[in-house]
């Protein structure tokens, strides 16, 4: 049985630790399915079983990846810059590599995900202020080529899948 634990989830205005009106709206992103034991699922363009996360766009519209970022660690959280030239359009997904070989592309990440247990971050940072959380979650031992997903897509609801489907919708 595999167990996990949501730690944050944000689709609205984030609160700053002051609470302040100058909080950054958090762009309505998640981290929408994840595997941290690729052993067989799908391959990175390299041909290689590279773990992977999964972003998804629960808006309306285009968001920027400008000021985004990925983590494995809480205490590191501007880990991995999203491209910032880029972005994802409304209900479309973006797949990053979590295999920690930059030198393959800006999709691939200087980290690879745990397996055993762990915790996976996107974080917003504007203007040089504090990194703040747009979605966390904290996750138990995984098994090999079983995703963690979010059913439906960008819902608070997380589910084991063996059917992993990265850049498509998470099928119930």
């Amino acid at each position: 049985m595999l167990a996990f634990l949501l730690i944050a989830c944000g689709d609205k205005a984030l609160d700053t630790a002051t609470g302040g009106a100058d909080a950054p709206e958090a762009p309505p992103l998640v981290i929408n399915e994840f595997l941290a034991k690729n052993d067989t699922s799908n391959t990175d363009p390299a041909g290689e079983f590279d773990d992977w996360i999964e972003l998804y766009n629960a808006g309306d519209g285009l968001v920027s990846f400008e000021g985004l970022y990925l983590t494995d660690d809480d205490a590191a959280p501007t880990k991995f810059a999203l491209p910032a030239d880029s972005g994802l359009d409304a209900g479309d997904w973006a797949i990053f590599w979590c295999d920690d070989n930059q030198e393959q592309g800006v999709d691939h990440t200087p980290f690879k995900i745990g397996k055993a247990s762990g915790f996976l971050g996107l974080y917003l940072v504007v203007d040089g202020a504090d990194p703040v959380a747009v979605d966390t979650i904290t996750y138990e031992a995984q098994v090999p080529d079983v995703s963690m997903a979010r059913k439906p897509d960008g819902s608070v609801s997380w589910e084991s899948d063996a059917t992993p489907s990265p850049r498509a919708t998470n099928a119930d």
